[in-house]
């Protein structure tokens, strides 16, 4: 994929264009000449004008994504509001042109639009993923929540780059909320990294999707469960399931383990 600016650096003529086009070989989506491997929902955005942000970009940019099922968009002044779909939320409204010739928001434009459209905690889940994937650092990632208004930078301040995981962020970040004291990724002797250590005696772990059809994996964590078990933490394993699409629930049972102390069990030395 290249926008219509660059083709010439690609070593692509005019002459070249005309005949990969004719051949099928690319197509035209608005300034963007695309071959076959180009995303399929990215070229109708393309062709209208706009180009994806927010959680439409950061799917793009291959980081952790809560579930949502909108468009979000950013367009120049030239292009007719009127002329967008219904479920396209809009960013960047005033923008006079593109800032660059890339086909959809970068990194840092992605988070910035991020931080102002989602809720803190969706927002951490995308500023902590491109930290954790190496998209950007954490010391840009602060400098990109510097520039936001108080209300949004004094909670996001709180990104924390070992997160692994959207599910890990989501829970911990509920947790701290509640100003239960929890750290992610701790090493335990023995047993290995955990992904949050809830006060002193209450492992939690989050499973991945990915996980779900892996044998080997299934094995490894009930091992990892028992020597917990066997040294007094309480052990919870929640999936991506629970922590998304089944919170009101999830939240309830596990301030009963709040109320309940498990976290605060003394351990054997």
């Amino acid at each position: 994929m290249a926008h219509r600016s660059e083709l010439s650096s690609l070593g692509i003529t005019d002459k070249d264009r005309r005949r990969m086009l004719r051949r099928g070989e690319m197509t035209r989506a608005g300034t963007f000449y695309v071959t076959a491997e180009a995303p399929a929902n990215l070229l109708p955005l393309l062709g209208k004008g706009v180009r994806p942000t927010c959680l439409t970009a950061a799917a793009l940019h291959e980081l952790w994504t809560p579930l949502h099922s909108d468009t979000h968009i950013y367009r120049p002044r030239g292009v007719v509001a009127g002329a967008l779909e219904k479920d396209w939320i809009e960013h960047g409204v005033g923008l006079r042109g593109w800032p660059d010739a890339l086909p959809f928001a970068d990194i840092a434009l992605t988070l910035d639009h991020a931080a102002r459209c989602l809720p803190i905690r969706d927002a951490a889940i995308l500023f902590e993923s491109a930290v954790h994937r190496r998209k950007i650092s954490l010391h840009v990632a602060l400098q990109i929540i510097e520039g936001l208004p108080q209300r949004i930078r004094t909670p996001l301040r709180r990104i924390d780059p070992r997160a692994e995981s959207g599910t890990e962020t989501a829970v911990r970040w509920w947790l701290e909320s509640l100003r239960v004291p929890v750290t992610p990724q701790v090493q335990i002797p023995g047993v290995g990294r955990v992904d949050l250590q809830v006060g002193r005696s209450w492992v939690i772990e989050c499973d991945s999707v990915r996980y779900h059809d892996n044998p080997e994996q299934y094995h490894e964590d009930r091992r990892r469960d028992l020597l917990l078990r066997s040294r007094r933490y309480t052990v919870t394993r929640l999936t991506w399931e629970q922590v998304f699409l089944q919170e009101e629930d999830t939240r309830r049972e596990l301030l009963r383990c709040i109320q309940r102390r498990d976290h605060r069990r003394r351990l054997p030395h």
